[in-house]
């Protein structure tokens, strides 16, 4: 897998198919050989704000340990066009962006197709169930709505409250119980990322990726920018539009900060 090392993360350069495709296999080949694994294979999907809480840069500050996370990580997606775009300026293109939004409803498909378990920590348990129910799955009976579909098989639903600094052996112990294909989580970030790295060697899970808010868009109780302006790298505008109060602060430092990184990246690149 070609990767581009962006602020020291190992990034990879592939389109968002060849993701979802990477991760199945890794389940099946994790489910084949359980042995042969240390804990799950870790995905995380990157954008502008994951970048900004986690790297330093004079005169702003980072987090080391969600820093190490994403770059151990077994496979980082650019989620943000910034990051594609930026990726373009250092000469070695990603193809595409590639999210978590996007990539959760093919990698259910796909696990359906495959017979692999997903199992959901976090999120709002109605919006986790209402996206299920619109991705074919059926509550009352655990398989599909659509009799024509392979059923997609859910281990496990857990909103419960999560704490990446507490005592999560029981959390951890309902995963393994479980034993699923491939575990999801829908928390906020950093504390999806950070809760992963600090419990990832104890869990019996074959995948993980933390998906923070998908399944809120999935459900449709947070719409999802038209296709073009995600593409353009201006969906933050349009989320400052609909959570003004709770995001433009955010995004704001966010602009500022990933511009000042991404700046001192391209002129020391230029000095090579």
């Amino acid at each position: 897998m070609k990767t581009v090392a962006i602020f020291g993360i190992p990034i990879a350069r592939i389109a968002e198919a060849e993701a979802v495709e990477r991760i199945i296999q890794a389940a099946k080949a994790r489910r084949a050989a359980p042995q042969a694994r240390p804990g799950p294979f870790l995905v995380a999907t990157l954008n502008v704000d994951f970048v900004c809480n986690a790297v330093r840069g004079w005169p702003f500050g980072g987090n080391d340990e969600l820093l190490g996370y994403l770059k151990d990580a077994d496979m980082v997606t650019a989620d943000g066009m910034p990051i594609v775009m930026l990726s373009r300026f250092l000469g070695s293109p990603i193809p595409e962006r590639v999210t978590g939004a996007d990539m959760v409803p093919e990698i259910c498909r796909r696990a359906a197709e495959e017979g692999l378990s997903i199992y959901v920590l976090g999120g709002d348990k109605g919006a986790v169930e209402e996206a299920l129910v619109k991705m074919g799955w059926d509550p009352a009976t655990g398989k599909a709505r659509d009799g024509g579909r392979p059923p997609l098989k859910i281990a496990g639903i857990d909103n419960a409250f999560v704490d990446p600094d507490g005592d999560q052996t029981g959390i951890v112990g309902r995963i393994n119980a479980a034993k699923p294909d491939i575990l999801v989580l829908a928390l906020k970030h950093p504390k999806q990322e950070l809760w992963l790295g600090r419990n990832a060697a104890a869990l019996d899970a074959n995948v993980a990726i933390g998906v923070g808010g998908t399944f809120n868009f999935i459900a449709g109780r947070v719409r999802r920018a038209p296709k073009w302006v995600q593409r353009s790298g201006l969906e933050w505008i349009y989320r400052i539009i609909q959570e003004p109060c709770r995001l433009w602060r955010r995004y704001a430092y966010g602009l500022v900060k990933f511009s000042w990184l991404a700046l001192r990246l391209i002129l020391g690149g230029c000095r090579k």
